[in-house]
């Protein structure tokens, strides 16, 4: 089992560290002890970030990357197997966009994709090959509580955080007994710069946000505490049960009509 006090000395490794959910594990793991390499495009925040962290007794160390290119993810890769004693993984750096399929931007949808799905595909192996010789990690990647159910109107966004829910699921239970730990973490609507659902003038937009504090506590404890599927918020985990309830065509109508575009 992952506990607190186990995985206090290794390296943590967290994408889209500039702002947000990411920003905040950053924090919250450098606070507690330990050394973490920070992941985004924009190295002007990260370096901020290290500053911040460093005045404070922690150790960031910034690694700009853009996860949406197969540079940047062969970047990070490379520098967890530098590393070799990661412990951590936190696969949070994600695109958004909502609107209707048929008019989107085709180029920018696949891009989420790749940032969405292939670097969390490829980090979670990287960091695998060095978890697994050492039997001992964990690695949180977030999904959504829109994994549960399709949503029209961010059709891309749900369907490539169902593949993260499901992909995570299944590899805990490969791993299970081994001493490296995965956890798929399904937020709501949370407060930050890039949450679209919060900004929705639909029923989504009216529901209550999360705080990042909130998500990241959550994550932290739930992967020390053994689980697999981590709902954030009370209303949120109604979701899941809602939807094992109804029949899936209920669902597609209740959820397209929750977005307003």
């Amino acid at each position: 089992m992952v506990t607190n006090t186990a995985m206090k000395s290794g390296w943590a490794v967290v994408t889209g560290a500039s702002s947000g959910i990411g920003l905040e594990f950053a924090r919250v793991l450098a606070r507690r002890g330990r050394p973490v390499v920070a992941v985004a495009r924009r190295i002007d925040r990260l370096q901020e970030l290290a500053k911040e962290a460093s005045a404070a007794g922690g150790r960031i160390e910034p690694l700009p990357a853009d996860l949406a290119t197969c540079q940047g993810v062969e970047l990070v890769a490379q520098r967890m197997q530098q590393l070799g004693e990661v412990e951590l993984l936190i696969n949070n750096a994600g695109v958004a966009s909502g609107g209707d399929f048929v008019e989107a931007l085709v180029d920018r949808e696949v891009g989420a994709i790749r940032v969405n799905i292939e670097a969390v595909l490829q980090l979670t192996y990287a960091a695998l090959q060095v978890m697994a010789p050492r039997r001992r990690g964990g690695i949180i990647n977030l999904a959504s509580v829109v994994a549960f159910q399709p949503l029209p109107h961010f059709a891309v966004y749900a369907a490539t955080k169902a593949f993260v829910l499901s992909f995570s699921e299944a590899l805990a239970e490969e791993l299970r007994g081994t001493g490296v730990r995965v956890l798929a973490l399904c937020p709501g609507s949370v407060a930050t710069e890039m949450d679209l659902f919060a900004h929705n003038k639909g029923l989504l937009g009216r529901l209550p946000s999360l705080s990042a504090e909130q998500v990241v506590e959550a994550g932290l404890d739930g992967l020390s505490g053994g689980r697999v599927v981590s709902v954030v918020g009370g209303f949120n985990s109604f979701l899941p049960f809602l939807d094992r309830m109804m029949p899936r065509s209920v669902t597609r109508r209740l959820m397209g009509a929750s977005v307003k575009v």
